[in-house]
């Protein structure tokens, strides 16, 4: 088995990186990818923060974080050894940092290829089998929208696994048991949030006439003016459809408290890691 990998793997590297498709694999795979992964994660927290939305921890932070500590679990525990940092013949690529500390040993499986993978199947279920699909809040209605933007999201996760070969990062059997792990993660986190999301959408299609308060974003939800409302009727100190004045105070200043670590990391990302995203370890 290990020998049939190695093989795959040696042919992968040896194709990718010989011919015009060198490159093809970091700026359709790796920039995207974290362009995607770590200010996404950024404004996916600002948005559970003011407007207590729960589609981004469906479709982005529970399948990242879940897969995130899956990964890094797996890494520690298994060391399996990096292809570049072992092999001299697919050592040309790989960053020396992920040849020290230890680092040499965390192939098996391989975390961007699982991140992206979770994260992007997150994302097509959502935008294909949600009752009302959402991107971060902005309504995706039409089917060549939410196929367009779903083949993008499989397109980037697959040439993440093909860039995690191709540079010597990870074997062939690392990226493919790391995809489908991912996968899996990606599904699990999507359905389980799902499961209590339709059955809030079922109560308020019986109730919607009756004009509940619980369902006043439902009947928004619908017409796709969520997003909307929820700026219109916004304040500070409240969260939705909660009338404890108790928990007003600790409301506000807990999103205030959270926001500023949150904006610190935005901004750093666009002013100094952007240019340095390689180097981002997962």
């Amino acid at each position: 088995m290990e020998k049939i990998d190695l093989f795959i793997t040696r042919q992968i590297y040896n194709t990718i990186n010989g011919s015009i498709f060198e490159k093809l694999p970091h700026f359709l795979g790796l920039i995207p990818y974290e362009l995607y992964v770590i200010p996404g994660m950024y404004f996916a927290i600002l948005q559970v923060l003011w407007l207590g939305t729960s589609e981004p921890i469906q479709f982005h932070l529970l399948p990242h974080w879940f897969a995130y500590s899956i990964f890094q679990f797996l890494k520690k525990l298994i060391k399996r050894k990096r292809p570049g940092c072992f092999h001299k013949d697919m050592s040309k690529f790989i960053e020396k940092g992920h040849c020290e500390h230890g680092h040499e040993y965390q192939s098996f499986p391989s975390g961007h290829t699982g991140v992206s993978f979770s994260l992007a199947t997150a994302l097509a279920m959502e935008l294909k089998y949600s009752k009302n699909p959402m991107f971060f809040e902005i309504p995706i209605k039409k089917t060549y929208q939410q196929d367009l933007i779903s083949g993008i999201g499989i397109f980037i996760a697959s040439m993440i696994g093909i860039h995690r070969i191709s540079k010597g990062y990870h074997s062939f059997f690392d990226v493919f048991v790391g995809a489908i792990i991912g996968s899996c993660i990606g599904f699990i986190s999507w359905q389980t949030i799902d499961h209590y999301k339709d059955l809030y959408l079922r109560l308020c299609e019986k109730d919607k006439n009756k004009k509940e308060k619980e369902c006043e974003n439902y009947n928004k939800l619908e017409k796709g003016e969520n997003l909307y409302y929820w700026l219109k009727e916004y304040n500070i100190f409240k969260i939705k459809n909660k009338e404890n004045k108790e928990l007003f105070r600790i409301i506000a200043f807990t999103r205030l408290l959270l926001t500023i670590p949150i904006l610190f990391l935005l901004i750093k990302f666009f002013t100094q890691d952007i240019f340095n995203l390689t180097s981002i370890k997962h």
